[in-house]
């Protein structure tokens, strides 16, 4: 009796292993194309100066070396668990603080004792943040740390910033000579030495605001008495005082001062005090201006805009159109603040993860092909058996 003839399983099976085993492919690929580069990494130079250049370039799945600031501070520790349990390790991500939000290396952290100091050189595996599966513990854990990053500017170096500016980005060369982007989230403070002085004249020695006031108009300067005295230990005063004469009026305002018996020291509701008066005006990047050389902007609800002088007194500074504006000559420094946000298209570096360690996943991927290809030719031969 002849054998019965042997039954061909289903086409559709070799259409599942064929789809399968593609998007493996697919996915495994990359590890593929690392283990293909040679054993020397490209070197990227100083952070600085690679972020400057800008991150258009494609260099995901590249062996790289680069040199940066590591932020260890802000550092995150996450437990890796591999799939069944067991074996799990602990890696440690660290945001390189001149890329900003997108640059951050990944190190492998072998004990909890392990050492917090790093040379600043990384070299290992470069790939996309968005592409790291543990992308979404990273943006979780430096967002919300809410990191700022600050930068001292010149106010010449702002003006020429604003000149430039295209759309509501707004880039500054700061103090150390680098570029930095400020986004609608970044923010631009303007420190101003006002050319008046704050006197403060304690409770106990002046028995009244009138008799305060008095000792301040008798030193001969423009003065601005304030309507509402914030202070419940002393009487506030802004004079037009020229540097050269405030050890002078110190001396006036101490001999009509009463200075009671019990009096202690640093008291401000004892004496009198002459302080520079400072200002700070924080302003969103996207809203200051340049206007004819001068800066403007909207200064915030209990900003004070500062006195001009006007019939021998002092009036405080008009706005224009509800903006402040402020010659250049004026700003005694510039600060600018950048909250730090993980960007997507950003890169972190697999330390310590050389080309040739990706040898197990290209055995993988070889076999896979394997597969895929029998499989393909049992489809491309019992489509031939068909039309026979």
């Amino acid at each position: 009796m002849a054998d019965a003839p042997r039954r061909r399983r289903s086409p559709l099976i070799d259409v599942a292993v064929v789809a399968l085993g593609g998007y493996m492919l697919l996915w495994m690929f990359g590890d593929v194309r690392y283990f293909l580069q040679g054993s020397e990494p490209r070197d990227l130079g100083d952070a600085a100066t690679f972020v400057e250049k800008g991150l258009a370039e494609d260099l995901d799945d590249t062996f790289v070396v680069l040199r940066g600031t590591p932020d260890v501070q802000h550092a995150a520790r996450l437990r890796i668990e591999p799939k069944g349990g067991g074996g799990g390790r602990t890696i440690g991500y660290l945001r390189i603080i001149e890329g900003g939000g997108s640059l951050f290396a990944a190190i492998p952290r072998t004990t909890e004792a392990a050492p917090q100091q790093f040379e600043g050189v990384f070299e290992g595996r470069m790939r996309r943040l968005s592409e790291s599966p543990n992308f979404p513990a990273i943006q979780q854990h430096f967002d919300g740390e809410r990191i700022v990053e600050e930068r001292d500017a010149t106010p010449q170096a702002l003006l020429d910033a604003l000149g430039k500016r295209q759309g509501d980005g707004l880039t500054v060369v700061d103090t150390a000579g680098q570029s930095i982007t400020l986004g609608t989230k970044a923010s631009v403070t303007l420190v101003v030495e006002q050319p008046d002085v704050q006197i403060q004249l304690g409770h106990r020695s002046f028995d009244s605001a009138e008799a305060a006031e008095a000792a301040v108009a008798a030193l001969g300067f423009p003065y601005h008495a304030p309507r509402e005295q914030s202070s419940t230990r002393f009487y506030s005063f802004y004079v037009r005082l020229p540097p050269g004469e405030r050890e002078s009026a110190q001396a006036k305002l101490s001999v009509v001062a009463i200075i009671p018996p019990d009096a202690k020291p640093a008291d401000p509701s004892v004496g009198a005090a002459i302080l520079p008066w400072i200002t700070s005006y924080p302003v969103a990047a996207s809203d200051i201006t340049a206007e004819g050389g001068k800066f403007s902007f909207v200064p915030g609800d209990n900003a004070k805009p500062g006195f001009l002088v006007q019939d021998g007194k002092l009036v405080p500074r008009p706005l224009q159109g509800g903006r402040l504006v402020l010659d250049p000559g004026e700003v005694r420094a510039v600060r600018l603040d950048r909250p730090v946000v993980v960007d997507p298209a950003g890169y972190v570096i697999d330390v310590g993860v050389r080309p040739r360690d990706r040898w197990l996943e290209v055995a993988m991927w070889c076999l896979v092909l394997l597969v895929v290809g029998w499989n393909i030719t049992s489809l491309v031969a019992g489509w031939r058996a068909r039309r026979a």
